[in-house]
């Protein structure tokens, strides 16, 4: 094996942890975060890349086979997980301008990184690619709207440039990912975690860019920063639970796949289109500023979490009323190994 092959195979094995050390670099060093975040639109691209490497058409056709459940899918990861917020903060006591953090942040698609998290645990990335890419193309429609009904909040989104970066990032790696599949296909199949390991690597870039600023955030209050970043990894794992539970009949890798995208949202895309609002409400904006680590920390943990809760999910899953419904839905999935 040659040895940036070997170094991609082993980055690929060990994605979640090099997400965290990435993360840990960017906040500690700030020089270096100030260095990747002009880099990471090449990486957005890159890492999409290596999720459509890991895909084959077959499983994208598996997935849109059945348009009851992939609708039902889209519906809840694009107005679902928002609504679900929306009522969560209606019913706590949260100051104002978390509430607005939060329901802003839920608004926001699946991140664009979700495939290439999904892949590298294993789990569905065809589906997670179908949630995102649906999500992020409908969000100049209905974020806007969305965000002035529950949250006040009016956003600035650049229709025709976001339409650009998305066929540019979407179909070039898309197009890409064809011609490498094509030409030199049985390479990238006798080496899959080489080809997630592309995403790896990126996705390492985008989290030390990630924290680009992330030191003044936290040290304006230390201890307000502590508490929004563990309220900002509570509602994470809280709407991955929800997402795998709606989803539970549908199998375990793909209700964990919906979970996943249910959590980790575009908070960059809404903070960006948000900046003027976001001005008179540090809140919110620290809302969406520590809603970036449990993107990129909790993969850590959800795989070595995977095993006790697939063993868990097949004890719990025995013959009730759902089998109707999942007939419905379409034949469950299996576990990915």
């Amino acid at each position: 094996m040659s040895r940036p092959l070997f170094w991609l195979t082993a980055a690929g094995r060990h994605g979640p942890l090099l997400l965290c050390v990435g993360v840990t670099i960017g906040l500690f060093l700030p020089a270096w975060a100030d260095a990747a975040r002009p880099l990471m639109g090449v990486a957005v691209f890159i890492f999409t890349l290596g999720a459509f490497l890991r895909v084959e058409a077959s499983a994208f056709a598996l997935e849109m086979k059945s348009r009851l459940r992939i609708c039902l899918i889209l519906a809840w990861t694009t107005f679902g997980v928002p609504g679900a917020a929306y009522l969560l903060v209606r019913t706590t006591h949260l100051p104002a301008d978390i509430d607005v953090g939060i329901v802003l942040a839920s608004l926001a698609p699946p991140v664009g990184s979700a495939a290439a998290i999904v892949a590298m645990l294993g789990l569905n990335a065809s589906l997670a690619l179908i949630c995102t890419v649906a999500a992020t193309v409908a969000a100049p429609v209905y974020l806007p709207q969305l965000a002035n009904l529950m949250a006040g909040a009016q956003l600035e989104i650049d229709m025709a440039a976001l339409s650009m970066r998305l066929a540019v990032i979407v179909g070039g790696a898309a197009a890409c990912s064809w011609l490498l599949q094509r030409y030199a296909g049985a390479s990238v199949r006798a080496n899959p975690h080489a080809m997630t390991g592309i995403s790896v690597v990126e996705l390492i870039v985008v989290a030390i860019g990630a924290m680009h600023g992330m030191n003044q955030q936290i040290s304006t209050d230390p201890l307000r920063a502590f508490e929004v970043l563990m309220l900002a990894f509570g509602m994470n794992i809280l709407l991955q639970i929800a997402g795998a539970a709606m989803f539970f009949h549908a199998g375990q890798v793909r209700s964990l796949t919906i979970g996943l995208v249910s959590g980790n949202r575009n908070v960059t895309l809404v903070w960006a289109a948000a900046t003027p609002f976001l001005a008179a409400r540090p809140g919110a904006e620290l809302f969406l500023a520590m809603s970036a680590f449990p993107i990129f920390m909790l993969p850590l943990a959800m795989k070595r979490s995977l095993p006790w809760v697939r063993s868990m999910a097949k004890i719990l899953d025995r013959p009730t009323i759902a089998p109707r419904l999942v007939d419905s839905l379409g034949r469950r999935d299996r576990p990915v190994a």
